[in-house]
């Protein structure tokens, strides 16, 4: 079911002063290279015919009719790929994070704590506004698909985790049992502010959200601020633990 990946590197960039990333045309891209065989390539087809549809209609899913009627193609051929359109939409949105994960903005230099923050929260604005129809997909597919829920609880841990591991060799000292506990408590409330500001701004368009929040990057910026007050006492350097003792 969830058949490869492109490797990183030979597709456009998703970061600091990059276009931003529209999966469809990704996909789009994968579809036209005759260095994969055609089945994959068939595929690729199908889902960015899915992913632009997504585009204009949020969450919401074609119909099977609708998506072979674009693509020009058999009944027959869409059930030799998904065994219905709800596979369909988890295929698409499988291979949506793992390659936003691959386009994930490199570090160059040093940064600090609140920079790291912001970067970090540019490049998921961005990404969301170029792919809201994706993300609300995948929040519409957890309510109903165990499968789909696990993923979206295990990248949230894994986003906590690497918060924490981070944050720990910043400071020079590992968390104890009871600060963990906490800091993670606050990283998921954070989390679930994301999602859902994103998802108001970008899927809903609230329209005091639009107003006070034009573009993603100034979104970013006012999620950063909020990220960095709540992980602000977590965050404390060497020097300040050494000078505790």
């Amino acid at each position: 079911m969830r058949e490869g990946v492109s490797k990183p590197g030979s597709e456009p960039e998703c970061g600091e002063g990059s276009a931003p990333l529209f999966f469809e045309e990704v996909l789009a891209m994968w579809s036209r290279e005759r260095t994969r065989p055609k089945r994959e390539r068939t595929r690729y087809m199908l889902l960015s015919i899915v992913a632009r549809h997504l585009r204009t209609s949020p969450g919401k899913l074609m119909t099977v009719e609708a998506l072979l009627d674009e693509a020009g193609l058999s009944r027959g051929t869409f059930y030799n790929y998904f065994k219905d359109m709800d596979e369909c939409a988890a295929v698409l949105v499988n291979l949506f994070f793992e390659h936003v994960t691959y386009r994930r903005s490199a570090t160059k230099g040093p940064r600090s704590s609140y920079d790291a923050i912001l970067d970090a929260n540019t490049v998921y604005c961005r990404a969301y506004e170029a792919n809201a129809g994706v993300y609300s997909l995948f929040s519409e597919l957890a309510t109903r698909d165990p499968e789909v829920l696990r993923m979206r609880e295990r990248m949230n841990s894994e986003w906590v985790d690497r918060i924490i591991a981070v944050v720990a060799r910043r400071r020079g000292r590992p968390f104890s049992e009871d600060e963990r506990s906490k800091f993670e408590g606050v990283l998921r409330l954070m989390i679930a502010m994301t999602i859902e500001s994103l998802r108001e701004r970008f899927v809903h368009g609230d329209a005091l959200l639009c107003r006070s929040f034009p573009t993603a990057d100034s979104l970013a910026k006012a999620l950063s601020d909020q990220w960095y007050k709540a992980m602000e006492e977590f965050d404390c350097p060497t020097q300040q633990a050494t000078d505790a003792t």
